[in-house]
């Protein structure tokens, strides 16, 4: 059995893949624990599914400020070296799994890796490219970054990418192929039950749902204005969205302008995994209009992997990682930034139940292939052998 911690600057509840890799190891007999935020931006230590969690009073900030950012990483990553440290002397862990953002996070580890634990760095999301993407900017500040992520990466004895599209993008910087490993980031069935969707009869209004991060990256605004179109010629058609971020403000105030309020639902906040499957079941269509740009590129959406899972058919935009992972009759890929492509697409679900059904069942093929029980089963592997190497 090992012993194993994990460092995530992000709400415990709230994130899926954090969530279900602890769990995994739990399940399989290893003591883990988990250094996160707390829930409302307090301290916490308590027990989930097996699963120690400490959360550390810092509350997550959103938006476009990099010292605000920097200030709250930077905090984060002494307080959680801090508690390792402290509980490490005490009893010491095997392996510490740090998930980026920020990549210096694996850096919260350096006590207990002095001492003769394995450190894993998973790359959730490559950070040059996010902060391209939120900033629109390039030059000394992405170098810079660049640099920390490859003295990260160096580091660690294990890097973790979540796709094959990431890990090019990673490898194409020059670090070394050896240190890496693919864990997809497919969803947990125990939480996500494969083909649980609860489609509504024929006839009925409707429902094409979004979930997650509020973001100018991800093109809520362009799945609103889609809506305008789209409700011309499908009247009860509504969409739901539900999640927060720096683009709450602007997607509601877009919603007043258009007049949509009785076609777009908000439902503000952070849903935790446990509460959003009876959200998503009762959903006609999934819908990821994201934009292009150097992140997303690199992006095989987390909540697009969900909808397949339970049987929603989705429409996404055609980003790189998409096209690789499924066929154009398994998922409808649009034009990114084009509200009149993506209300086209919306309609053409909205009036044809079952072929929504049939493009949800050729979906599901994907998980033939990849899914959570293997991926789960490759990481507890993983684990073990860093651990067997102390």
């Amino acid at each position: 059995m090992a012993r194993v911690a994990s460092i995530a600057f992000t709400r415990y509840d709230s994130d899926p893949r954090v969530r279900r890799m602890a769990e995994s190891l739990a399940a399989s007999g290893h003591e883990v624990t988990v250094i996160a935020l707390g829930e409302d931006g307090g301290s916490q230590d308590r027990q989930v599914d097996g699963v120690r969690v400490l959360g550390l009073a810092i509350s997550q900030y959103r938006g476009t400020s990099l010292f605000r950012y920097l200030w709250q990483y930077v905090l984060f990553v002494v307080l959680a070296a801090w508690r390792l440290a402290g509980m490490h002397l005490r009893r010491r862990f095997d392996v510490v799994h740090a998930n980026n953002l920020p990549d210096f996070v694996v850096f919260a580890a350096l006590p207990a890796k002095l001492l003769g634990a394995r450190v894993i760095l998973d790359i959730h999301d490559p950070m040059p490219e996010l902060f391209v993407s939120k900033m629109g900017e390039a030059g000394f500040v992405v170098r810079v970054i660049e640099w920390v992520e490859r003295i990260s990466i160096r580091f660690a004895d294990l890097v973790i990418s979540v796709h094959e599209v990431q890990l090019e993008t990673l490898l194409g910087r020059g670090h070394d192929p050896a240190k890496f490993a693919v864990i997809q980031n497919v969803p947990d069935e125990r939480r996500f039950p494969r083909g649980a969707a609860r489609p509504r009869p024929a006839g009925d209004d409707p429902v094409i749902v979004y979930h997650g991060l509020i973001a100018p990256r991800l093109g809520l605004d362009v799945a609103v204005r889609a809506m305008e179109l789209v409700r011309k010629v499908v009247p009860g058609a509504r969409l739901v969205l539900i999640g927060d971020g720096d683009g709450s403000g602007e997607v509601l105030r877009l919603i007043g302008e258009l007049g949509l309020e009785d076609a777009v639902e908000f439902e503000p906040g952070f849903i935790p995994v446990d509460q959003l499957l009876p959200r998503l079941v009762v959903a006609d269509i999934g819908v990821v209009p994201a934009r292009i740009d150097p992140f997303t590129a690199n992006m095989l959406p987390t909540k697009l992997l969900e909808y397949v899972t339970l049987g929603i058919p989705a429409v996404c935009s055609d980003l790189p990682a998409v096209r690789r992972y499924f066929r154009p009759d398994q998922v409808l890929m649009v034009r990114p930034d084009d509200p009149e492509e993506l209300a086209r697409a919306l309609i053409e679900l909205c009036q044809d139940p079952e072929g929504r059904l049939e493009q949800a069942k050729r979906a599901m093929d994907f998980l033939d292939e990849i899914n959570w029980e293997t991926e789960s089963t490759r990481y507890r592997r993983l684990v073990e052998e860093l651990s067997a190497r102390r």
